[in-house]
């Protein structure tokens, strides 16, 4: 199981609280936070040696976040 192997893992579950909160990625300046706190979350891990796959879903969650924060945020009409 994946879930059991993660909780092995520190960082794999730092990574998962960090990514729990699912408004960090709609709010832009929230988004870009993020964005932040995962690349230094990468650098972190891969200096203390974490596994390949650790490196990898904390990667894979940067570019994601990267993406994020680059398309338009505008606010929602309030109705027609």
């Amino acid at each position: 199981m994946a879930f059991e192997h993660d909780q092995g893992c520190p960082y794999m579950r730092r990574l998962h609280e960090m990514l729990s909160d699912r408004s960090l990625s709609v709010i832009p300046p929230l988004a870009n936070a993020l964005l932040d706190r995962l690349t230094a979350f990468e650098a972190e891990a891969k200096a203390a040696g974490a596994s390949m796959e650790t490196l990898g879903a904390i990667s894979n969650a940067r570019c994601t976040a990267g993406v994020a924060t680059l398309r338009p945020w505008f606010p929602l009409p309030r109705g027609h």
